[in-house]
């Protein structure tokens, strides 16, 4: 007798079950590549498949549970991209057809290296496909990465393409002349500044209150510096004071320094001399302030570009935790209190939450 299951179904146990439809975005970013090599005149489908490949992988890049954040550069010209660059000893790891499965090999193998911005990663088009390595660049906090002289280098000459993660599912995909395309891999708000952008802005706020002259240094040495802190997996919290206040009623507990670190100072005696004790000084006052960042609590800076304490911790309102508009935890919590501070006690406000987020308030003209 057939088992009322069956008759009740209409189906038979034993036939095979056809897989379910299959949904991907994957044929929409080889597209999009694809218009962006053309771009860039480097059209190519295979180079567009395995760029698509670089992206996703590039995306959450992990290595024995570690994240990693390394800077990719596909190119027609070696040499042309290393002077373009600044980049220098190249070093030759593999080759390959132009294909995902080189991609994942040359990031297995080339990766790992790429850690501190000491060194990053080329893949060649050969017509064997890629040849892959790395190349030396210099981490000096003063000194351009080559993303930033890709930014601003003009169209002439052979191409070249470079890639990197500014924040998890969020990636930069930039070629000369100004060509660009930020890549969101997730459901984060696009309508949101994006990474770089509020780099700008907090950067922006910490050399308001600077000469002009130095300005510029200042800017560049200040957003280097906390891009690699947003790569970070921890959160966090900065305050910027106006220029020349030592503290704040809002501060209830942390360490203020003695006086008052001069940041800009530091830049300056480097720029007049660039002997090796300058840049070392340069060098570990940015290791200082990624420190200072990697713990627990607010970073307090100031408007001239000053740090003044660390680890501090501000009082919560009573009612704060209650209103329906704050969501998130004790960061997100603090953050609210430190922006509606803006204007009295603060010029800005900042927030790297620990899933990748970023914030500036500034207070209003």
């Amino acid at each position: 007798m057939r088992h009322a299951g069956g008759v009740m179904n209409g189906s038979d146990p034993a036939a095979p079950v056809s897989p379910p439809p299959v949904l991907s975005f994957r044929h929409l970013l080889t597209e999009a590549v694809g218009t962006f090599l053309d771009e860039a005149r480097m059209s190519c489908a295979l180079t567009a498949d395995a760029i698509g490949e670089l992206i996703v992988t590039l995306s959450r890049y992990r290595e024995e549970g570690a994240p990693l954040f390394p800077m990719a550069f596909v190119c027609d010209d070696l040499g042309h991209m290393l002077a373009q660059l600044g980049g220098h000893d190249p070093i030759a790891i593999g080759i390959g057809p132009r294909s995902r499965a080189t991609i994942q090999r040359a990031l297995k193998q080339c990766a790992p290296l790429g850690q501190g911005r000491w060194w990053a990663l080329y893949l060649l088009r050969v017509p064997e496909g890629f040849a892959y390595g790395v190349f030396r660049t210099d981490p000096f906090p003063l000194a351009e990465t080559p993303l930033e002289r890709l930014r601003r280098a003009d169209d002439g000459g052979p191409g070249v393409v470079g890639v990197l993660q500014l924040a998890d599912n969020v990636l930069e995909l930039r070629g000369c002349a100004g060509l660009c395309r930020h890549v969101y891999l997730s459901g984060a708000r696009v309508d949101a500044a994006s990474p770089p952008e509020v780099m700008e802005e907090l950067a922006d706020a910490l050399t308001d209150g600077v000469a002009t002259a130095s300005r510029e240094r200042a800017r560049g040495f200040f957003k280097r510096v906390l891009f690699e802190v947003m790569q970070g997996s921890h959160g966090a919290l900065v305050a910027v004071l106006p220029r020349e206040r030592a503290g704040s009623m809002l501060f209830v507990d942390g360490i203020i320094l003695p006086r008052p670190l001069d940041v800009v100072g530091l830049l300056e005696r480097y720029h007049a001399d660039p002997s090796d004790a300058a840049a070392t000084a340069v060098r570990a006052t940015a290791q200082l302030l990624r420190g200072m960042m990697a713990t627990d609590g607010i970073t307090v800076l100031r408007a001239d570009g000053c740090i003044v304490g660390y680890n501090i911790f501000v009082r919560h309102p009573e009612t704060l935790a209650s209103q329906p508009s704050v969501v998130g935890g004790a960061r997100r919590r603090t953050f609210e209190v430190l922006s509606a501070a803006l204007g009295t006690e603060l010029t800005a406000a900042f927030i790297r939450s620990q899933d990748g987020d970023v914030i500036c308030r500034r207070a209003r003209e």
